[in-house]
């Protein structure tokens, strides 16, 4: 068994854009008994928000399990590896894919949940509409 490891950084100025994926390769056998090569996805991570107080916006998603039935088509590492780069993933080793994974998740885990006391009262803004109602 082997694990593959491929990210997708975006770079976009004011926010953080990251998604990291890990597929386990396995043997298996096919219907005509041939033995191939089977990929089942351990763990992914999809992390967006800004980097300013101004305008915020946070999103994450984070998948994983050591039994997933999510699988890939593939049935070869170089399927695979052409597969994530049309999503536009790429390789990575295991040491940087934890790194990743770890300050991404700290960078979240920093980010300040919504105090909603902060919109009682009376609205101090005016929003305009140019095409709608």
């Amino acid at each position: 068994m082997r694990i593959h490891y491929f990210y997708k950084k975006d770079y976009r100025q004011g926010f953080y854009d990251l998604t990291i994926v890990a597929w386990l390769e396995e043997k298996t056998i096919s219907r005509q008994g041939d033995e191939i090569l089977s990929f089942k996805e351990l763990e992914r991570l999809d992390i967006f928000f800004s980097k300013s107080d101004d305008f915020q916006t946070h999103k994450i998603s984070h998948e994983f399990g050591r039994n997933s039935c999510l699988g890939h088509s593939a049935h070869t590492r170089k399927k695979l590896v052409e597969d994530m780069g049309e999503w536009g993933l790429k390789p990575i080793d295991r040491r940087n894919y934890e790194r990743f994974r770890k300050v991404a998740l700290a960078l979240y885990h920093k980010q300040s949940l919504i105090d909603f006391s902060d919109f009682k009262g009376k609205q101090t803004y005016t929003i305009h509409t140019i095409i709608g109602d």
